[in-house]
């Protein structure tokens, strides 16, 4: 019997994806579960696995193509795949058939390139196939270094460097170079850089964010100083014990949520005419990376304590970092904290990460002459940057959660001593 491959439910208010490659090609033999086909949204990148054993005898959408969820991209052999190709050609509003789903699955294993062949696949990672491709370089000739073989980003590294003549690589973590076709204007000489995918689908996803809330931005500003020493004077003795390095983020995570909990109007949603109010702390924290912003989502973060949410935000951090994040890992956020105080920045006007109606930007932690009690002393300050869905949240409120939070932030010890 024939065999639909369809587009599933790909996560929370994700109702499209672009299809990035085809794993399979045309007339080659897929198994049961092995990933067919690699599409991206603008959270995460996911290989749909085969839902049966069978030969690909149609692709029905080009690589780059944005497809709805339910649309059918592919066709198994079997009875019927003549007739299941046949309708997909008809528009989605005339098609009236059930519409299998298919599970998701980690992206974590892929294929190498298409080859018909019994010889099984390297092991690596979406960002690491794009620089395969970039550099024109099979993978599979590549010794793999990571658990079971993974090819890994510093394998294809290693590998390039060794190659006579090649160009020298981006080293890791630094921006990848913008390459694009030079044109001659009236006004002079222009390079034309197309958007990645990923690129457009952040660009989509923040476009659609602006044309639905209402958005303002209060700032307010936090004396992180007894926070600033409580990390200095424990920090080695907290590395030695627990093995953890601590980081001011997590103290924000801890009295964000206490605010929140004050202002549960904030920890929500607006879904048509309806407020959600969440009853969990799924905090979202913005992760750079070479391909785009990402945000994984600390999950229950309220049950956790300062040591747990620094472990979990390192985890998180790294694997955001080197595209091993799950779908679920970036979805189901209520609230989001972006940080551009690590590069410097120290007051900025952050977008609404959908379908939340606020965003905490955190600046740069910085030691600067404040007035207190008449005298002019030293304080490690920072801003506070709250961007607002004003179909939700009035001014009033919101200032009133933002100083709610700096009070928290600047008298820490209470709360740390009830963890």
């Amino acid at each position: 019997m024939a065999v639909s491959i369809v587009v599933p439910p790909l996560g929370e208010s994700i109702v499209e994806g672009t299809i990035v490659k085809w794993l399979k090609k045309e007339g080659e033999k897929v198994g049961k579960d092995e990933p067919v086909v690699e599409i991206m949204t603008d959270k995460i990148n996911v290989e749909l696995p085969s839902p049966e054993e069978g030969i690909l005898v149609k692709i029905l959408q080009e690589e780059g193509a944005v497809v709805p969820i339910g649309t059918q991209i592919g066709v198994l052999n079997g009875e019927g795949a003549a007739e299941i190709i046949s309708k997909a050609s008809v528009p989605a509003s005339e098609v009236k058939e059930e519409r299998p789903t298919v599970p998701i699955v980690e992206s974590k294993t892929t294929v190498g390139p298409s080859v018909v062949s019994e010889a099984p696949k390297k092991r690596s990672s979406p960002a690491v196939r794009r620089l395969a491709r970039e550099y024109n370089i099979n993978i599979d000739e590549i010794q793999g270094t990571g658990g079971g073989g993974r090819v890994s980003k510093e394998d294809i590294l290693k590998f390039i460097e060794s190659r006579k003549g090649a160009p020298t690589p981006t080293p890791v973590g630094a921006p990848t170079p913008l390459v694009g076709e030079r044109v001659t204007t009236p006004l002079g000489e222009e390079e034309v850089i197309p958007f990645t995918t990923v690129r457009k689908a952040i660009a989509d996803h923040m476009i659609r964010s602006q044309q639905t809330s209402a958005h303002y931005t209060t700032i307010d500003e936090a004396d992180m100083t007894g926070i600033v020493q409580f990390v200095k004077r424990n920090q080695k003795n907290i590395e030695e014990k627990f093995g953890v390095h601590l980081t001011y983020t997590p103290f924000i995570v801890k009295a964000l949520i206490l605010a929140l909990k004050d202002f549960p109007l904030l920890n929500s949603s607006l879904n048509g005419d309806k407020l959600h109010l969440k009853k969990y702390y799924n905090i979202g924290i913005a992760v750079h990376r070479e391909e785009g912003l990402i945000v994984p989502v600390l999950k229950n973060a309220d049950q956790k304590n300062l040591l747990e949410i620094t472990r979990e935000l390192k985890d998180l951090g790294e694997r955001a970092r080197t595209n091993k994040l799950t779908l679920d890992e970036v979805q189901g956020g209520t609230f989001t904290i972006t940080n551009a105080g690590m590069y410097g920045t120290i007051a900025a006007t952050p977008i609404i990460n959908q379908p939340q109606v606020g965003i905490l930007g955190v600046n740069r932690i910085m030691e600067r002459p404040v007035v207190r009690n008449g005298n002019i002393v030293i304080s490690w300050m920072t801003s506070l940057s709250g961007t607002w869905d004003h179909r939700v949240v009035d001014g009033g409120v919101a200032s009133q959660f933002l100083h709610r939070l700096v009070e928290y932030l600047e008298d820490p010890i209470l709360w740390i001593l009830n963890e």
